[in-house]
């Protein structure tokens, strides 16, 4: 190769190189933003609806109407259509979404209604003294009494609670498959009590003539009287003297 041609050669190559750093860059593009391209925070599509269910007592609120659970929490809310009974001091039940936004500022948050019933309320919301209350004595669990349904047999108790010579209520039933005997504690905190290791279940009253038995706070498995106790428990019903 000739002096000319490898001044030719070296000449393109320097030109070439020249060019490809003077040439301008490619853009950055620049990396997604976080939530980029997600619904507003708050939100959920409409086409998903959440509903809960709630229970508890309405009362009046300063814009819209509140429901106080048992458990002490407090949403507010506004009746239906058609719910025009509903009033402040019955204890409900209530079907709902709760609102991204409360708009009735106050509570907990806001309940949109989808259904709205009264419903019997349960032994700890129960007050003596308020109209129709009813507490858990020693009188009014004294009986015989079997499992509120159409198998129902008072022939076949499915327990017998009476009064012992010191005046305690005792209940006379089975545990998972056994004969038990225990004490109805009509206390402050309503139960039945048996002796180790069988856990406290504790009682509450369920309309006008129901006794509810609860599963243990342990969250053991029982069965009383071949009833498994779980979930809202197991609601029984005094038979006829």
């Amino acid at each position: 190769m000739s002096i000319f041609s490898k001044a030719l050669v070296l000449s393109s190559a320097a030109l070439l190189l020249a060019c490809s750093e003077a040439g301008p860059s490619s853009p950055e593009v620049a990396p997604p933003t976080v939530g980029q391209g997600e619904p507003a925070a708050g939100t959920r599509p409409a086409d998903r609806p959440r509903p809960v269910t709630l229970e508890g007592r309405v009362e009046s609120g300063v814009e819209c109407s509140l429901l106080r659970t048992p458990d002490g929490e407090t949403w507010s809310f506004n009746a239906p259509d058609g719910a025009d009974e509903i009033a402040s001091g019955d204890y409900v039940r209530v079907t709902a979404e709760i609102a991204d936004a409360s708009f009735c500022q106050q509570g907990r948050g806001t309940l949109i209604v989808e259904a709205i019933e009264r419903a019997d309320p349960p032994a700890r919301d129960r007050d003596p003294a308020r109209a129709g209350g009813i507490a858990v004595t020693s009188d009014y669990v004294r009986g015989d009494w079997v499992a509120k349904g159409v198998g129902a047999d008072c022939l076949r108790p499915d327990f017998a609670i009476t009064a012992n010579s010191r005046g305690m209520s005792i209940i006379e039933t089975r545990i998972d498959g056994l004969p038990e005997t225990g004490v109805v504690d009509v206390g402050p905190t309503p139960a039945l009590q048996w002796d180790e290791p069988i856990p406290t279940l504790p009682i509450e009253t369920r309309g006008p003539d129901g006794l509810a038995v609860m599963p243990p706070e342990s969250g053991e498995q029982v069965t009383l009287a071949g009833h498994p106790i779980r979930g809202d428990g197991v609601v029984f019903v005094k038979c006829a003297d």
